[in-house]
């Protein structure tokens, strides 16, 4: 017996095989990738990093410019040194603290500490911050220095010291900012990777800003630095590693995976396909039922109306005609020759209009022994035609039920229309009227609208 394989059965087997390269071609190249993404990772984390710290560092370089601007129109006042460090505090949620240093020495800090105040301190001679003291002075621009050990509350800090010069340029003091650690360590984006980053202090070891590495003795892959005002931070990520192991596992789940999915497609597509032709094969039986009249196997009404429906509502300039064809004293066949007889002359003068009509042209039984006639693109001189050829067939037919032969004549009512210029109710109720005239003037007639 010879195995045929069907097109969709081909197309999923040769999907099949593509996944499979697919998945083959992708984990071939995945650790490569790996480190490629690994580097781009870095790149972007650096960029984050600098753009966090820079933004923080700046929001806090404008405050204190601010405030030295305010302060300074004020020539220094000591009695305004409160209220505007209040209120610039109050706009800088980052800055703990403001301190003014005449010569280097603090004398006003904001907000106050009686206990921890570091009023009194002059910088020029601490050891802990004589270096980053010169460096301001030297460069005469902002040095931002830390983390530090503050000298008032052993807590961790940054400083950013904004040295001041006369109109000679020679040194006056400072403007100092201090803003805790956690202001910018919260803001560092720690969720998806490990790493550390170490501060800048020129007057000894570098602290920790923030380290969430669990190893912290090996695994560094990039270093870093982030440049601050007069100085820079140094930026350590702990490399990732490639774990081998765990993708060849997810590659055996997706091998399983697709060959399951693939098997519930093919599957399902065949139940879905085999329902689709059922429910086809049905609506188009229910809707030929619908659309055809069980007696003579035409049209019926419903049909009709549908019909005219689609032709009025196209926007083609197009002449058309319609009849309603009636047949005269069919309630006397019924009651001399019987209903029987009354279907089969139906039958037979469906027949004869049919047989005197193009392919084009639709014949619907409108009602009892009423009928609709359509003529596509006809006019109204062909129609009157066409409509008389139907009058005297049924005329000259002999229609015979039992070998009794039946005479019948039949009454028209015909106009023409163009669907642009005239609506479907005025047409219909005007060849209705024409049918009316055709029987109250002696019946097997045309009487065109």
């Amino acid at each position: 017996m010879k195995l045929k394989i069907t097109p969709s059965s081909l197309a999923i087997v040769i999907a099949l095989l593509l996944t499979l390269v697919a998945i083959e071609l992708f984990f071939f190249n995945e650790k490569q990738q790996f480190e490629l993404q690994s580097k781009k990772n870095n790149l972007a984390l650096e960029q984050c990093v600098s753009k966090i710290i820079n933004n923080e560092i700046n929001n806090i370089v404008v405050s204190l410019k601010t405030f030295n601007l305010l302060f300074k129109s004020y020539d220094y006042n000591p009695s305004k040194f409160e209220s505007l460090a209040e209120k610039i505090i109050a706009t800088n949620k980052s800055i703990s603290e403001l301190q003014f240093a005449p010569q280097g020495i603090i004398q006003m800090t904001y907000p106050h500490s009686k206990t921890n105040s570091a009023i009194g301190h002059d910088l020029n001679r601490l050891k802990k911050r004589k270096n980053g003291v010169s460096l301001s002075i030297k460069n005469k621009s902002f040095t931002f220095i830390g983390p530090v050990k503050l000298i008032q509350n052993n807590q961790l800090a940054f400083i950013l010291r904004l040295p001041i010069f006369d109109e000679s340029l020679d040194f006056v003091g400072f403007i100092i900012a201090i803003s805790g650690v956690e202001n910018i360590s919260k803001k560092l984006p720690f969720k998806d990777y490990l790493y550390k980053v170490d501060g800048f202090n020129p007057d000894g070891d570098m602290l920790t800003i923030f380290d969430n590495r669990v190893d912290k003795s090996s695994g560094v892959v990039n270093v870093f630095n982030v440049a601050v005002p007069n100085g820079q931070w140094v930026f350590s990520m702990k490399k990732p590693t490639y774990n081998a192991y765990e993708y060849n596992i997810i590659r055996v789940l997706l091998y399983v995976m697709v060959f399951v999915c693939l098997f519930y497609i093919y599957k399902r597509e065949r139940e879905i396909a085999l329902k689709n032709t059922l429910i086809v094969d049905d609506n188009n039986m229910l809707r030929q039922v619908s659309f055809t009249d069980e007696l003579t196997n035409i049209p019926n009404r419903r049909y009709m109306n549908e019909k005219i429906k689609q032709i009025f509502s196209t926007h083609i300039t197009l002449t058309h005609s319609i009849a309603f064809l009636d047949i005269d004293h069919f309630k006397r066949v019924n009651d001399t020759y019987g209903h029987d007889a009354g279907d089969k002359v139906l039958k037979e003068f469906a027949d004869i209009c049919l047989n005197n009509v193009r392919s084009s042209d639709v014949l619907a039984r409108w009602g009892g022994e009423e009928f609709i006639l359509f003529l596509d693109r006809t006019g109204k001189d062909n129609a009157e035609e066409v409509c008389a050829r139907i009058l005297n067939t049924v005329e000259q037919h002999q229609f015979l039920f039992k070998d009794q032969v039946i005479r019948i004549t039949t009454s028209i009512g015909l106009a023409s229309f163009s669907p642009q210029d005239d609506q479907i109710e005025v047409v219909l109720k005007g060849i209705d009227e024409a049918l009316y005239r055709s029987k109250d003037n002696g019946r097997n007639r045309i009487t065109i609208v």
